[in-house]
């Protein structure tokens, strides 16, 4: 399903989106470290539920930032796309773990995230960014009462391709999942046709070409999957902030179940 937004005044809604952003409490993500048995560490961030009860298990949402956030200062990975998730109506509405791991400096979700290259090529091989990424949800799994019925991924830019190649490395993890303005490989699509997906991207995107979600739409379409697709008019590379705040979106990703 495509839906093709009119944007009238849509950088106007950003700008004043941005206003928004001073009043949000960024430390209620708690600051955690994964250090795992091979030596590989990974910083990330944790929000917990609003009035988290640890008997009860919730949902977690897997947050994966592009490459401008890539660090280790456990703080930069903040920076877009995770406004709405800190807004009190939904916290209240949609209690739920956001898992957001921050990336090392130089380094890559999936390996041939080049956007440039509209011919993503999938390696069986996983970066190490992506092998502790695994690792650390596993832990954060282990440490705290998650739904396995109900673990969602997302991600932005560098973060899209990353999405795109965890769902092909584990498509039986997750009850959906949704790729702002990334990239994945069309002949992988088959692995994980049956995860719900919602794809958006910004249709004048000078740094992800906005056909790259568009190969990835029609390979799916073709082999029976039915993502929804959201191609947003005159809208650049920050496709995120009109994204995440969609009216729908929230509704949608946390009715899914396994």
């Amino acid at each position: 399903m495509k839906t093709k937004i009119n944007l009238t005044g849509s950088f106007l809604f950003v700008f004043l989106l941005s206003f928004g952003l001073n009043a949000q409490d960024f430390s209620l993500f708690e600051k955690f470290e994964f250090n795992g048995e091979s030596g590989g560490k990974m910083p990330y961030r944790l929000l917990k539920p609003l009035d988290y009860n640890p008997e009860k298990s919730y949902p977690l949402v897997v947050f994966l930032h592009g490459s401008g956030e890539r660090g280790d200062d456990n703080e930069a990975q903040l920076q877009n796309g995770l406004e709405p998730f800190l807004e009190t109506s939904n916290r209240d509405k949609y209690p739920a773990f956001v898992l957001v791991p921050q990336c090392p400096k130089d380094m890559k979700w999936a390996k041939t995230a080049d956007p440039d290259d509209i011919a993503f090529t999938f390696s069986e091989e996983p970066t190490e960014p992506m092998k502790i990424l695994m690792e650390t949800i596993a832990q954060v799994q282990h440490d705290f009462k998650i739904d396995e019925r109900r673990l969602y991924l997302t991600g932005l830019s560098m973060g899209g391709y990353g999405t795109f190649d965890l769902l092909t490395r584990r498509p039986d993890m997750f009850a959906a999942a949704v790729v702002v303005c990334g990239a994945g490989d069309v002949r992988m699509v088959d692995r994980f046709k049956d995860v719900p997906l919602w794809i958006f991207h910004g249709e004048d995107d000078d740094a992800v070409p906005s056909d790259l979600s568009k190969v990835m739409v029609n390979a799916l379409t073709s082999v029976g999957a039915k993502p929804k697709y959201t191609l947003y008019p005159e809208v650049g590379h920050n496709s995120w902030d009109l994204a995440y705040n969609e009216e729908k979106l929230f509704p949608w990703l946390f009715k899914k179940k396994k």
